[in-house]
């Protein structure tokens, strides 16, 4: 298992990619943090995760709040012990095209995908100097290297993410932290359930994109990379970001 021992807060663990990631990690071997606003909803991965034989805890956290960040992370430390990995998961997505986007809508979306994250990140610092290291995946988007028409505020939060990512990762790499991201492209998540549901238009455009309609991913597609970035086979590789897409990036 390439994750025994480790202790890892995965943020919007209750469901989609997240929900993917930390059972994951559970299943190699690590004990997971799952943070997430609705702990009940995070509650229910956690029986999913402990009846395979896998260790996790659920942690009721809004990102947005700096307070209920630290708390949550002290929380999780005196459950588990310091923490290892960090997964910055959790995210806002609302279509907001120009001309109809709402200040609630903008304030969301930055206090979730960058504020948040940030805060995450410089909360374990303690934990990652005691332990000697640590290692930090941001879940970016594919939106945080291209353009979505209708997605401008989210587009830029995500390409936030990625160069948060490489400056952090320049910053802390002296003290064997590493920060990596990933970016994913089109995958079935609650997420995006609605769009996927009644918006035509969106589908058209990321079916164009994708080479076809049934091109969707599945959340479990991509938690294999996130135990490898979090793993020892990825001891070199900082500030990079990763795109699993089905080759959205190279279109």
């Amino acid at each position: 298992m390439q994750l025994e021992g480790k202790v890892a807060i995965v943020t919007g663990g209750s469901q989609g990619i997240g929900e993917a990631v930390a059972k994951r990690y559970a299943q190699e071997g690590a004990k997971v943090a799952i943070f997430n606003r609705n702990a009940a909803k995070a509650a229910n991965v956690v029986k999913d995760i402990t009846a395979a034989g896998g260790t996790a805890a659920a942690f009721a956290c809004d990102i947005s709040s700096v307070s209920a960040i630290d708390n949550a992370v002290g929380a999780a430390r005196d459950r588990f012990g310091d923490i290892d990995i960090l997964v910055n998961n959790a995210g806002a997505y609302l279509m907001t095209p120009i001309g109809e986007t709402e200040e609630a809508a903008v304030d969301q979306m930055l206090d979730v995908n960058i504020k948040g994250v940030f805060f995450l990140c410089q909360a374990v610092l303690p934990d990652f100097d005691r332990k000697g290291g640590g290692v930090i995946i941001n879940i970016s988007s594919i939106f945080g290297n291209t353009g979505f028409p209708g997605s401008a505020i989210y587009c830029a939060t995500k390409g936030a993410v990625t160069l948060l990512t490489k400056t952090l990762a320049l910053e802390l790499r002296d003290r064997n932290i590493r920060v990596n991201s990933i970016a994913p492209g089109w995958f079935e998540t609650p997420l995006n359930a609605g769009y996927r549901a009644t918006d035509e238009e969106f589908m058209r455009r990321a079916d164009e994109r994708f080479g076809g309609k049934g091109a969707w991913m599945k959340p479990e597609e991509l938690a294999g990379s996130a135990v490898f970035l979090a793993s020892a086979d990825a001891s070199s590789i900082m500030g990079a970001t990763l795109f699993v897409d089905r080759g959205w990036a190279a279109y």
